[in-house]
């Protein structure tokens, strides 16, 4: 049985849970995904321990259930020749998948410009806690506290 996206590569630049599942989503419906995680530590959710429920050197299902099925690479993408490679990377995708700030891309050299000067016809995918547009746009956040402090608080009239 085919499925919708095969043939599809992915680049995926983010961390944490929101952008990684979409990430896992795209690898479900049939995408190649590359994730690109920093090589000191790569994902920072791989360090997250939570309330001792998960013993040290098991396998952690917070980080293996929005990684599954992608391919890993570890660049240091603050770095010449990392940002090269995954630029190099980003030539060949379909799609750039990313929960970085803004800011943050422009200082590492991969913001929408950079990525689309590599490749005009890519679709850049962004995921962000404030949305994209208005005076949060370039703040992060996570579900949680974003929820809470967009309107949630309606929930409880």
């Amino acid at each position: 049985m085919s499925r919708p996206l095969e043939g599809v590569r992915v680049v995926e630049v983010a961390s944490w849970m929101f952008v990684p599942s979409g990430g896992s989503v795209l690898v479900d419906w049939g995408a190649d995904v590359i994730k690109v995680e920093n090589p000191a530590g790569g994902d920072p959710q791989r360090g997250l321990i939570t309330s001792g429920l998960i013993p040290a050197g098991t396998v952690n299902f917070m980080v293996e259930q929005p990684n599954r099925g992608k391919r890993s690479v570890a660049l240091n993408i603050a770095h010449p020749e990392g940002r090269e490679a995954l630029l190099k990377l980003v030539e060949t995708a379909d799609v750039f998948l990313t929960n970085y700030l803004e800011p943050v891309r422009r200082r590492l050299g991969i913001d929408n410009d950079a990525i689309r000067a590599r490749n005009p016809s890519i679709v850049i995918a962004r995921g962000t806690g404030q949305g994209p547009a208005g005076p949060d746009a370039e703040r992060g956040g996570f579900d949680g506290a974003s929820f809470w402090a967009r309107g949630a608080v309606a929930a409880v009239f």
